[in-house]
């Protein structure tokens, strides 16, 4: 009796097994999705911003701004950070009212402050 228990136990973990792995690969693929689109969000926001201040630069195939021109010298750009800034309202809730970007290259640090939110 107990060695039909177990083996219908493992028969239905094998069979509901598949359902779960598709469960998981759906969620994978969500968050993979998601991702993507925040990553674009990101590099159209940089590049809105920069053209805003008509900072000449240059993206990659996938949009990354991979390039700036500063005091008419191109500089390759090894990372960017995007640091909201934040403004308290009367009833004391914070919403963000712009952004500081730093843009890390071979030569320092270039920082460019933009009123414009990313959406």
């Amino acid at each position: 009796m107990k060695k039909i228990t177990v083996f219908l136990a493992a028969i239905l973990w094998v069979s509901f097994l598949p359902i779960a792995q598709a469960q998981e690969y759906g969620k994978v693929r969500a968050l993979n999705e998601r991702a993507a689109h925040v990553t674009k969000q990101k590099n159209d926001f940089i590049v809105r911003v920069l053209t805003s201040y008509k900072i000449p630069h240059e993206v990659n195939g996938q949009g990354v701004v991979v390039r700036i021109n500063m005091d008419n010298k191109w500089m390759n750009i090894t990372s960017i950070e995007i640091i909201p800034v934040l403004q308290e309202s009367a009833d004391k809730s914070q919403q963000v009212a712009a952004h500081e970007l730093y843009f890390f290259t071979d030569e320092g640090i270039l920082d460019v402050f933009s009123a414009l939110t990313i959406r």
